[in-house]
């Protein structure tokens, strides 16, 4: 039987996605961030009137990881949190996340930006080559 190693970081990331986000408490070591901490509780990829749900079943939790994770992130960079530093997380959010169809890839652009206000940010993003509020502007 192979034995598989977490790290103690990895194990309080896991730890806290497992636990209802709504009412546990921030980890000690991440500052509170209550617009990220609601974003992180949020239940994401969720079909409406413009989008159906991720387009195989099995990204569902591929997405969603992918977006907590970068919400994490960010709630776990040191004030003042600095626009280069989110920018670089949500970059590489996007750069992850290429491979998934395109309906999937508009959600994740939503979220970016979603997460650069949570953070704090009102000026554009420069995450994309128009305005942030023509990415959130569903079809």
């Amino acid at each position: 039987m192979a034995r598989v190693r977490i790290g103690i970081g990895a194990l309080a990331a896991l730890t806290f996605l497992l636990t209802d986000c709504s009412s546990a408490a921030p980890p000690a070591s991440s500052p509170p961030r209550p617009a990220l901490r609601a974003l992180l509780a949020e239940k994401k990829f969720q079909p409406d009137s413009f989008y159906t749900g991720p387009d195989r079943p099995e990204d569902r939790a591929l997405l969603e990881n992918a977006v907590n994770g970068a919400v994490m992130d960010v709630a776990a960079l040191p004030d003042p949190i600095e626009a280069d530093a989110v920018h670089r997380r949500l970059s590489k959010l996007i750069a992850d996340t290429d491979s998934f169809a395109t309906e999937d890839r508009d959600q994740i652009y939503r979220y970016a930006i979603r997460i650069w206000r949570a953070a704090g940010f009102r000026m554009q993003s420069g995450l994309f080559g128009v305005p942030d509020e023509k990415v959130m502007r569903k079809p």
